[in-house]
């Protein structure tokens, strides 16, 4: 076994964890359902934010959007930068020596703090194009180790369906056979998309069999740490965008080299701030100071590590019309939602308001998107505890109930510490509010290399 290490990131675009390694009885994932069974899939993998840049941020820095400054959406009028002092994976690595390329999707700026040697224009949607340019760039690299990050313009609205791709054969469903997730309505138009998003999902899986054989060809499958994920959940009403697990909750597979954990499952609560610190520690390579979140390689092959039952989420833009700002402690059974301004509608993104799916839901009127009301999902309460075990769905805000006042009180502290921690520029806002934090945590910023407290 050499001691190079080497990285490949497969990053869908808006995939939720459906695939058949995943439970979904549907639909059609032989490449992601291998990669599970010669890996490790993980249960409670959570998107930081459910937004594409600003998770793509938090994935490549491992601070969270209100730290890391990619508050929202990078490209055309959204215009929003990460900030020029922050050290990602690819600028660490790539002073540390290591072959830094990107193929497909990146979707985060300034490219000062996103530098890449293998940048290559490509057509995400076409997955054969995607696995040569990563194959060309495994090839280039050379003897040294590598860091490649292929991002797939799969499963993203409008799926890409209408025309062919080389190398690829559609996987085609019928509205009636898709499964209808809880939180939304079993009508002919939600059906029609799900059929449609399951083939761009297929599609998907082809293009990572393609990047993986890539990978093996090249030799070097037997230093390389893979790690298959998305950036959030699916481009749904109550999902992407919102702060229900629907669209927090990602699929994760990790495969290590070295081990023989094939097809175990664990069920540790991570998020996307925890991807940078596990990639700087399969490298070997000193992570920044002031990371909040911590590696995972330590807990590979645990199924129930201990430690790790609970997560946060922060939320503030999507597009730069889709301001809603939230923060969240996501624990195994409670879940606890600060919404920053309640009064605000919480906005959809412009590919979910023109979506038939939302259409339909205007135009007949519909109070019920599955198990949850419409307006739920449209306006959010200051604060919400969620009892998952009870409510997975989210349908019913338990924040007022005299018998979790203390887990209330518990949670809302925690995050309290949380937003401290990770100097959340927000808290004036919450202050102004009437809202009070003690003790404060010095302007100055965090000590070096200071994590959240567990």
């Amino acid at each position: 076994m050499s001691r190079t290490r080497s990285v490949l990131v497969l990053i869908a675009d808006d995939w939720s964890p459906l695939a058949g390694c995943y439970g979904n009885p549907v639909i059609h994932t032989p490449n992601v359902d291998a990669l599970a069974a010669r890996g490790e899939r993980f249960s409670h993998a959570f998107c930081t934010t459910p937004s594409c840049a600003a998770s793509r941020a938090s994935l490549l820095t491992g601070l969270y959007s209100h730290t890391h400054g990619q508050y929202g959406h990078s490209h055309g009028v959204h215009n929003f930068h990460t900030q020029s002092q922050v050290r990602s994976i690819p600028r660490v690595l790539r002073d540390n020596g290591l072959a830094t390329g990107v193929v497909g999707k990146l979707h985060v700026q300034p490219p000062e703090v996103y530098p890449w040697d293998f940048a290559p224009p490509v057509n995400g949607r076409d997955v054969q194009q995607l696995a040569a340019r990563a194959e060309e760039f495994l090839t280039t690299c050379g003897d040294r180790p590598f860091y490649l990050h292929v991002g797939f313009g799969d499963p993203h609205r409008d799926f890409g369906n209408a025309r062919p791709y080389p190398g690829v054969t559609e996987v085609r469903y019928a509205p009636d056979e898709v499964v209808v997730p809880p939180f939304l309505p079993d009508i002919p138009a939600v059906r029609a998309e799900l059929a449609q998003y399951y083939q761009s999902i297929s599609r998907l899986d082809t293009g990572i069999g393609m990047v993986l054989a890539a990978l093996e060809r090249s030799g070097r499958a037997g230093e390389t740490l893979v790690l298959c994920l998305s950036d959030h959940g699916m481009p749904f009403p109550g999902a992407k965008a919102s702060p229900f697990d629907s669209g927090h909750h990602c699929p994760l597979i990790v495969r290590h080299p070295e081990t023989g954990h094939g097809g175990g499952v664990n069920d540790a609560l991570v998020n996307w701030c925890n991807i940078a610190p596990t990639v700087f520690d399969w490298c070997g390579v000193q992570a920044p100071d002031g990371l909040p979140e911590r590696s995972f390689l330590p807990i590979l092959g645990q199924p129930h590590p201990e430690g790790w039952d609970e997560t946060y989420f922060s939320h503030t833009f999507h597009e730069v019309t889709n301001y809603f700002p939230y923060r969240v402690l996501r624990g195994r059974r409670y879940k606890y939602v600060r919404t920053l301004f309640p009064e605000l509608t919480m906005p959809l993104p412009s590919d979910l308001w023109a979506s038939p799916t939302w259409r339909a839901v205007r135009d007949r009127g519909i109070t019920m998107l599955g198990r949850r009301p419409t307006l739920r999902c449209l306006h959010h309460d200051a604060e919400a505890l969620f009892d998952l075990d009870l409510d997975p769905v989210e349908a019913e805000n338990r924040i007022g109930d005299p018998t979790l006042t203390g887990i209330a009180a518990q949670m809302r502290a925690k995050v309290q510490a949380f937003r401290q921690v990770t100097r959340d520029p927000w808290i004036l806002a919450s202050e102004q509010a009437g809202e009070v934090f003690e003790p404060r945590v010095p302007a100055s910023g965090l000590p070096g290399g200071r994590r959240l407290e567990r």
